[in-house]
């Protein structure tokens, strides 16, 4: 033989990089059979159609759905010959095809995540009144982002709207999403809410919004988020994840964002219940004041009566006083008059002194010294010359000078 010879090591090296330089990533689409999960970590199943059977293969944490025997799936896999010379698909991603078996997901899902609280109402947060900066997360291309940018520049054009573009649809999308919403909530905290929509279409079309990742970015995110997919009556479970769920891409933009004919109109009421109020109480106050003013003049009139009435009490009262004081002060000037000392001595009384002191009696005069006789009509000074044993009823012989 001339070709080269390969050990079956090398044979099986060669097939293995030849597929993945011909086919990288494949997409294989087929029903599920042998579905198995092994030590919590390896998931096991074969994918076949009508003629052939496939052995796949891939780890736990890829598996972003529920599979069950007899679904209907594509996935992406690499192909790959193993040392045991069976050929087998590692599989890379998993996504439901046929709108049954999308249902059956859903149900088995939406079961899981309601038993985990992930739908519970009373975590759920409401949207800002005003909102003043949102992200949007969508495909550009899609009718869905044009619908929503129209319908809020129309309704409430001061919002800032900052997008994403994403795939809606097909394996990549729940990567895109989950990717979009932890970059709004990493890197714009400051956004008030966060949109997430697409337009109508099969339930197969919609199921990146069933992706367990994506239900749980959309509740795990710190800022409000509101969701609308397809047409009213599809509800997908990142929806029911969401703060606030709408039924269509129009509805979500109506009820995150006023119209502002209607705040203008509200404005415009507020102001004339404001200004009906205000002259309301300006003509209760005007009332108030009328009959305010009457009862002052009525007052006054009455205080000034009770005051005339009082000076009047009060002069007479005075009056008492006056002629009171008059009598006491006449009745004082007698008795003064009569005590007056002057008046004494013009009836021949004298007051005598020695030393500046009244004399009473006979014993109180000192020898030798000047006597100081004050009359009404002039004073007398007096001498003793001698004094002999006297007492209070002994006269005195007294020699004057």
């Amino acid at each position: 033989m001339s070709e080269e010879v390969l050990s079956v090591t090398e044979l099986r090296e060669f097939v293995n990089q030849t597929l993945s330089y011909a086919y990288p990533l494949v997409v294989v689409e087929g029903e599920i059979s042998g579905f198995r999960i092994n030590q919590g970590k390896w998931v096991f199943f074969d994918l076949k159609d009508s003629e052939t059977t496939i052995s796949c293969f891939m780890t736990k944490y890829q598996l972003k759905t529920v599979l069950e025997d007899g679904m209907l799936v594509r996935v992406a896999a690499t192909p790959n010959l193993t040392k045991w010379g069976k050929f087998s698909l590692t599989v890379k991603e998993v996504e439901l095809a046929g709108e049954g078996e999308v249902m059956r997901a859903y149900e088995l899902l939406k079961a899981q995540f309601e038993k985990e609280g992930l739908f519970d109402v009373a975590r759920k947060r409401s949207l800002p009144e005003y909102p003043q900066k949102i992200g949007l997360i969508t495909s550009r291309d899609a009718a869905a982002y044009n619908d929503f940018i129209t319908i809020a520049q129309d309704r409430w054009p001061v919002t800032e709207v900052e997008h994403i573009h994403v795939h809606v649809q097909g394996m990549q999308a729940p990567t895109d999403v989950v990717q979009a919403l932890r970059q709004f909530n990493d890197e714009r905290p400051d956004l008030e809410a966060i949109v997430l929509i697409r337009g109508g279409g099969s339930a197969e079309d919609l199921q990146a919004f069933h992706h367990e990742d994506v239900v749980r970015a959309v509740y795990a995110s710190h800022i409000p988020v509101i969701v609308g997919i397809g047409h009213e009556d599809d509800v997908s479970l990142a929806e029911l994840a969401a703060d606030v769920r709408a039924s269509t891409p129009t509805d979500a933009a109506r009820r995150l964002l006023p119209d502002k004919r209607e705040v203008a109109n509200q404005i415009d009421r507020l102001a004339e219940r404001n200004a009906a109020g205000i002259r309301l109480h300006f003509e209760r106050v005007e009332r108030v004041i009328t009959v305010f003013g009457h009862q002052q003049s009525r007052l006054i009139a009455q205080l000034a009566d009770k005051i005339e009435r009082a000076e009047e009490g009060m002069r007479r009262s005075l009056d008492r006083c006056l002629d009171t004081f008059g009598y006491r002060l006449a009745l004082a000037q007698r008795t003064l008059a009569g005590v007056n000392p002057e008046r004494i001595l013009a009836r021949g009384y004298a007051i005598v002194r020695q030393d500046t002191k009244v004399l009473h009696a006979p014993a109180d005069v000192l020898p030798n010294v000047p006597i100081l006789v004050q009359l009404h009509k002039g004073t007398l000074e007096v001498v003793l010359r001698g004094k002999e044993d006297m007492d209070d009823e002994t006269q005195t012989s007294l020699e004057f000078s």
